[in-house]
């Protein structure tokens, strides 16, 4: 049974002043074995619409995805917006709702870490969010009025839901060195909060009535995290978008990662994983919106209900889509397209319109695509062997020359270099099928652009006088030393000030 929802539309309230945050430490958290009772009011989707909604209190401590909060919190109660407890529980039902809409899709036991995830509703001055395998983080900053706190944005927290969600499904894509997988991960974190807001009556029903039943059109369900990028752009304007932190809705088309610039303003495509994550992320998008159409009984005027059955079908051929993406190789997008075309094979007008969307948007070069039946076979016939593996291996470990980076020996990093089970492509600007860099090359350009970007975290590895140091407070990677050199590992995925490598 579906939990009603009541909207309301508010005016937005200012946020009292933060105070100065202190050294991050690993809070007390509660997290309660109770059913709690009675409503708490929230965000649609971000603070910047600002419309309102009440639903039933969040049961945090929910399997199989339960959720850690800081203890000592504010009961379940209808709170004022800008108030500390109004954040406590707006956080709270969008981290229920999002994780709620994965575990009933993602054949999830756990999260990565555990069965409950720590919840840091302020971890200190940034205008970030992020999620290191342990807990999910959230900070405060400058807004373009007030404070910003970014846990309050249910955008922002279900898109680091979405990371929690692909680590415990698919964890050997963590560590792995490739942009385009990192990409994945972010294009993912992107779709969550789409997914998520989705589930929301009202909002769909906003959206479609606003968007002329258009629904690959920019709109409140598009546009992810305003309030976020609004905050970024007050402190530079290539930092976000024009209206939003990324939209669903663009038209990036593949390019090889590895000829991008490893950063650029975001009204164009680099190789930074926020900036490649808007390919996939749009084409997605896409084919939402042309199925909704396709599907509908009246194509000019979907409805609400359509617009979610139809939401539920690609997020079933997407999940479906990561789970057959094994082995881990480079050209990820093109291989999770694939892989969805093949799981919608049984109802053509979804195979056929993820095929045209991949395509046109050259995530799939024509010659993969004309081949997709064949590769569906192999699929069929390779299920029951993958099916048996009880765990997977880990990838396979790359050494790469290391003294460019300061560091004494070899660099040893997880590469997407597993032997492929057959060859699909995107193409060229020339339509021509691009060949995928080995994973050797590919953890080159990965690592290379962590090292130039200040991402790295390099411990007692290397000496101080050999490291390059750049303003970017918050570190993604660290070195850990072992014999013949050193090995990489990833700390953390976050959003925010990262887009540009730049942070408070």
């Amino acid at each position: 049974m579906r939990m009603s929802q009541t909207p309301r539309k508010s005016k937005k309230a200012l946020t009292k002043p933060a105070t100065a945050a202190a050294k991050t430490k690993t809070p007390k958290t509660n997290a309660s074995s109770y059913t709690p009772a009675g409503t708490v009011s929230t965000w649609e989707d971000d603070p910047e619409t600002a419309v309102g909604l009440t639903v039933p209190t969040p049961d945090l401590s929910k399997l199989p995805l339960a959720f850690s909060f800081p203890a000592g919190g504010p009961p379940p109660a209808v709170y004022a917006h800008g108030t500390s407890e109004f954040r406590y529980w707006a956080t709270a039902a969008a981290l229920r709702r999002g994780a709620d809409y994965w575990a009933q899709r993602v054949p999830l036991t756990q999260w990565q870490g555990g069965p409950s995830l720590n919840v840091v509703l302020d971890n200190g001055f940034d205008l970030d969010a992020n999620y290191n395998r342990t807990a999910l983080n959230f900070f405060h900053g400058p807004g373009a009025i007030g404070t910003v706190f970014t846990c309050e944005s249910p955008d922002v927290s279900c898109h680091e839901v979405g990371h929690a969600v692909l680590d415990a499904f698919m964890p050997e894509l963590w560590d792995v060195a490739s942009k385009e997988i990192a990409a994945f991960h972010e294009s993912f974190g992107d779709i969550s909060a789409l997914m998520s807001a989705i589930q929301i009556p009202s909002l769909r029903t906003a959206v479609l009535a606003v968007s002329g039943g258009n629904l690959y059109t920019t709109s409140r369900l598009s546009r992810l995290a305003e309030q976020l990028g609004t905050a970024l752009r007050a402190q530079d304007p290539d930092l976000a978008e024009a209206d939003c932190l990324r939209s669903a809705v663009n038209s990036f088309n593949y390019q090889d990662p590895m000829t991008l610039p490893s950063a650029a303003p975001l009204s164009q495509l680099s190789s930074k994983p926020h900036s490649f994550s808007r390919i996939f992320t749009g084409a997605f998008f896409e084919i939402l919106g042309v199925s909704l159409a396709a599907k509908a009984a009246n194509p000019g005027a979907p409805t609400e209900t359509e617009l979610l059955a139809v939401a539920d079908d690609l997020a079933g051929f997407l999940v479906q889509g990561v789970k057959w993406s094994s082995p881990v190789v480079t050209n990820c997008y093109a291989q999770v397209a694939a892989n969805m075309v093949i799981a919608a094979q049984a109802d053509p007008t979804y195979s056929s319109i993820a095929r045209g969307v991949f395509v046109g948007r050259s995530i799939l070069s024509l010659q993969s695509a004309s081949s997709l039946p064949m590769m569906a076979k192999v699929k069929s016939l390779t299920a029951a062997a993958k099916s048996a593996r009880a765990e997977r291996e880990p990838l396979p470990m790359v050494g790469l020359p290391a003294s460019q980076y300061g560091i004494d020996g070899v660099l040893f990093v997880e590469a997407a270099a597993e032997p492929r089970e057959f060859v699909v492509t995107s193409a060229g600007f020339n339509a021509e099928p691009i060949a995928p860099p080995s994973g050797t090359a590919a953890a080159k350009a990965f690592v290379d652009d962590l090292f130039m970007s200040g991402q790295i975290d390099y411990g007692t590895v290397v000496d101080p006088e050999r490291r390059l140091v750049r303003n970017h407070k918050t570190k993604t990677h660290a070195l850990v030393k072992v014999d013949g050199g050193a090995r990489l590992e990833r700390r953390l995925f976050n959003c925010g000030l990262c887009a540009r490598g730049v942070s408070h």
